[in-house]
């Protein structure tokens, strides 16, 4: 009786508290597609029912989770809340293979979602987490203890998604690309999570163009002008991320950058076990990949949708470079951006892949505009035979270009960027 009591308060302590309404038009507790775990132990209770996640009393008649010592698992879920990168209580769900869901779970990348890469394999959550390069989930948990409420026994996932909210992107859709009629809203403000009474959706609220009014890309509109990419395909005029043919101001999409930037910003310091360092700290209004002005003094002429005329003037959301989750491709760099696909193994040049996806002519109009210095200093690396002749690989565009890079003005219109140490002149 005391165990029981226990469990009770810690319920009623740590756990968000979920609007029912809130709760049953999530995608966890909707009642034609909620939550449904397969053991036979809960036969009878209804799809999005509390107890396919949480078994407050330890177990339900000797399912798990079985206690240890009479300890049951956090928050009484039906397995330990997080172990390791590939092992987390939402994964039990959350893939395609062995899943305690009837079928498994289909989750789309980003780029297939919303950029409609159809050729896209990576289809659960588990194994975009465990590609070469995702966000680490022990260096979340080590960033968010402590912080917003959340604790040691917090599972990093809930960073970003409030379970109880949370809605599918596609609702009810896994395997097709998102349209205007399948849109839901999946994340919620990791800085939200310290009043967890008010803990809602993050971009579902839409209140109409003007800096601050909103949750969503066309909120910057005062002052700047979020432009969205095409979906993939070579001839493609339908915008990410819902395939419109009109909608291409960001009315439509999630402010991603106020919600990333609760995290990646100027000040907080972030530990990346997977790079060995401190993940770079960066103002996003002085980013030129961002919210800062990016001029077009070199010539790297911009693709369409982009325009010459709109140059200063762009803010850019992170999701059209970077995956939520995980991708093959450095930095969570997607497969897919602007009709192209995207191909980074890491080397040199490699990111030319991505930058080649919104800009033209990168190597003739833009680094060899100076080539008695630019070549000499950054892109022609060695001497190869015959004697007297270099070879024509290119630094790796990031030398210089990074979120972070410190703008230089020389009193022109010349700018330049730190890198290493150094300045580069482009």
């Amino acid at each position: 009786m005391v165990n029981t009591i226990c469990i009770l308060i810690l319920l009623l302590v740590f756990c968000p508290a979920a609007n029912a309404g809130e709760y049953l038009d999530s995608a966890h507790g909707n009642s034609s597609f909620g939550v449904a775990r397969t053991d036979s132990k809960l036969a009878t209770y209804s799809r999005g029912n509390c107890s396919h996640c949480h078994e407050p009393h330890m177990s339900i008649e000797g399912g798990e989770p079985a206690p240890a010592s009479g300890t049951p698992s956090a928050y009484t879920l039906f397995s330990p809340n997080h172990v390791n990168q590939t092992d987390n209580f939402c994964f039990k769900c959350h893939t395609d293979t062995n899943s305690v869901q009837t079928g498994g779970l289909i989750n789309r990348s980003y780029s297939y979602r919303a950029g409609d890469w159809s050729a896209d394999t990576v289809n659960d959550i588990q194994e975009a987490f465990s590609l070469t390069s995702s966000h680490s989930l022990d260096d979340i948990s080590t960033f968010i203890t402590g912080k917003w409420g959340y604790t040691a026994n917090s599972n990093p996932c809930a960073a970003c998604h409030n379970p109880h909210a949370v809605q599918g992107d596609p609702a009810n859709a896994m395997s097709a690309a998102k349209s205007n009629i399948t849109r839901g809203y999946p994340v919620s403000r990791p800085s939200a999570h310290a009043a967890l009474d008010t803990w809602g959706l993050w971009g579902d609220d839409y209140t109409g163009p003007g800096a601050g009014n909103g949750e969503r890309m066309n909120n910057y509109a005062a002052s700047q002008t979020y432009q969205a990419p095409y979906r993939f395909g070579p001839t493609t005029t339908n915008y990410e991320p819902d395939g419109s043919t009109t909608t291409s101001d960001g009315s439509n999409l999630t402010d991603f950058v106020t919600f990333c930037t609760d995290c990646h910003n100027a000040t907080d310091t972030i530990v990346s076990t997977a790079l060995a360092r401190n993940v770079r700290n960066f103002d996003w209004s002085l980013e030129k990949h961002g919210q800062g002005a990016a001029s077009n003094d070199t010539g790297t002429d911009f693709k369409a949708p982009y325009q010459e005329t709109s140059a200063g003037q762009y803010v850019l959301s992170c999701t059209d470079c970077h995956e939520p989750h995980g991708s093959p491709n450095s930095m969570l760099t997607r497969r897919a951006v602007n009709r192209l696909n995207v191909t980074i193994p890491g080397g040199r040049g490699n990111w030319k892949s991505l930058c080649d996806t919104c800009h033209f002519g990168i190597p003739d109009k833009h680094h060899l505009i100076n080539p008695g210095d630019c070549t000499w200093q950054c892109h022609w690396q060695v001497w190869v035979d015959p004697p007297g002749v270099f070879n024509t690989e290119y630094r790796d565009c990031t030398v210089c270009h990074y979120h972070g890079s410190t703008q230089i003005y020389n009193g022109t219109t010349t700018l330049y960027e730190s890198y290493n140490g150094g300045e580069h002149l482009f």
